[in-house]
């Protein structure tokens, strides 16, 4: 009889929960999305108590369904955390990456460290847009609200927490706060100490994969048995890296409201490399594992802009635009594919959406494909940084949202010259989450052993070696636009535009 795993995908939209077998066959599915509230300035504002309460829907109908599930691993988005008292009441809800909280409190802490160290230490470049930030922010403007504070869980460990009672934290989410040793994979007491803060509010680090039980009162809200295996899972971009199978020379591109390049790594990056192309090395589920994030912010951040612009149709309208009037041919209009700032090689907060080479005769379908060429046009960016340290892709496997394109996908294809696939399930971060049960359960050897048995890729798109001359003359010219467009972007962010 087969052993099912359910595996959790908690994004910054909604959560996904899906049950697969150990051979990675789909069984039940559900999705609740959140009721975001949006500020001024686009700061989307999360509750915890809600990410909780949508997540306990999705586990009560797919468990409805299949009550044999004999484990639950859940993977989130990295930064963002929840603060709770000493009665396990949540104090702060989540701040994400993409909004503002706490750059004043940064440049303060940055002046106690440096790149280099920080890259040594923690594995990623200096950036407001990790958790330090916002944990100083509670510090310096809502001591209220700090001095209370017990324990502090990222998205991820506290899911874990609702669902098991044990706090702890996997080195993958860990290593998103700035002051936590990969190397050793351990707090680093040094940093903590320069910043400031409090090592007894992080709980303590463990590999993805550890195994607790389910407490009493998460299984009699989800009437699952107390056997129920709960695996800690991670940050959300290496368990897609883990769902999409983990073969030699391949990387997952997870296209959702960001898009991440994650390629397995054979060691750790040189640090002058993290700290000046911002390219983070993470640990994995073990010491000495890690792998590469290179990015866009707001990847589909800008398909979704694109559409609400331009279109009245309420979900991405996709086959409106890629249809009989989408253009067969490259366009000569230059796009700059960033709405709140650049991520990696530039990590440049202040970078703005640019255009260019637009005429009279220019239609929304022309443009429509120059935005997806432009965020294609980033990801060769991003993968020539990735070769200055001999780290090659050799082909993507697409998953999440925009993966759904398949124009996207060829454009990857032929502006990458790589192919290009996606897997035969929809979900790369609940079946890298149901990959870490299932080693975890005995049922394979290893984790990478695993996922070779449960990730299977599926349509493969070939690139067509028609318009490789012309993709390479519009990289080298796309390689000089931000320099060009800096001072316009600067008057952007000034002015409130």
């Amino acid at each position: 009889m087969s052993m099912l795993f359910c595996g959790l995908d908690v994004g910054t939209t909604g959560v996904k929960a899906v049950v697969f077998d150990e051979k990675g066959n789909q069984h039940a599915a559900a999705y609740r999305a959140y009721d975001l509230t949006v500020a001024s300035g686009g700061t989307r504002l999360l509750r915890g108590a809600e990410i909780w309460d949508r997540t306990r829907e999705v586990l009560k109908e797919v468990t409805a369904a299949r009550r044999d599930i004999a484990a639950i691993s859940a993977a989130s988005f990295g930064e963002a955390f929840v603060a709770m008292d000493k009665g396990d009441k949540i104090i702060c809800d989540p701040m994400l990456f993409t909004d503002r909280w706490g750059e004043e409190e940064y440049a303060a802490a940055e002046k106690k460290t440096g790149a280099a160290e920080i890259a040594a230490v923690c594995g990623l470049p200096l950036s407001p847009s990790y958790s330090l930030s916002r944990v100083l922010y509670l510090k310096e403007r809502q001591p209220g609200i700090y001095e209370k504070i017990d324990k502090i869980l990222l998205m991820q460990d506290f899911i874990n927490f609702m669902l098991s009672g044990e706090r702890a934290v996997d080195y993958s989410s860990a290593c998103r706060t700035m002051f936590f040793d990969v190397r050793s994979c351990t707090w680093s007491d040094d940093l903590i100490t320069k910043f400031g803060l409090e090592k007894r509010h992080y709980p303590e680090p463990r590999p993805m994969g550890s195994v607790s039980r389910i407490s009493g009162k998460a299984a009699g809200e989800l009437g699952l048995g107390g056997d129920v295996k709960i695996v800690l899972g991670g940050h959300d971009q290496p368990v897609n890296a883990i769902g999409s199978g983990l073969r030699e020379g391949y990387a997952v591109c997870s296209m959702g409201t960001s898009e991440c390049i994650t390629p397995i790594l054979k060691g750790m990056l040189p640090a002058d490399f993290i700290s000046s192309r911002g390219i983070p090395a993470e640990p994995l589920w073990a010491k000495g594992k890690f792998c590469a994030m290179a990015y866009n912010t707001c990847s589909g951040l800008l398909v979704q802009w694109f559409f609400k612009t331009f279109s009245d149709e309420k979900e991405p309208p996709y086959a409106l635009f890629e249809g009989a009037q989408f253009p067969r041919e490259p366009t000569g209009i230059m796009v700059q594919p960033y709405l709140m700032g650049s991520g990696t090689p530039y990590m440049d907060s202040g970078a703005r959406l640019a255009v260019t080479g637009i005429d009279y005769g220019t239609t929304k379908f022309d443009l429509y494909r120059a935005v997806l060429e432009g965020l294609v046009l980033d990801q060769r960016l991003n993968m020539a940084a990735l070769k200055e340290v001999q780290v090659t892709v050799d082909h993507l496997i697409a998953v999440g949202g925009g993966s759904k394109s398949r124009i996207w996908r060829e454009l990857k294809a032929d502006i990458l010259q790589i192919p290009v696939s996606v897997l035969t399930v929809k979900e790369a971060g609940t079946l890298g989450s149901a990959i870490l049960c299932a080693a975890a359960a005995g049922l394979y050897g290893s984790i990478e052993e695993a996922a070779g048995a449960m990730s299977r890729t599926g349509e493969t798109i070939e690139p067509n070696p028609k318009d490789r001359d012309f993709y390479a003359e519009k990289f080298e010219l796309y390689r000089k636009l931000r320099d060009h467009v800096r001072e316009e972007s600067a008057f952007a962010l000034k002015n409130g535009i």
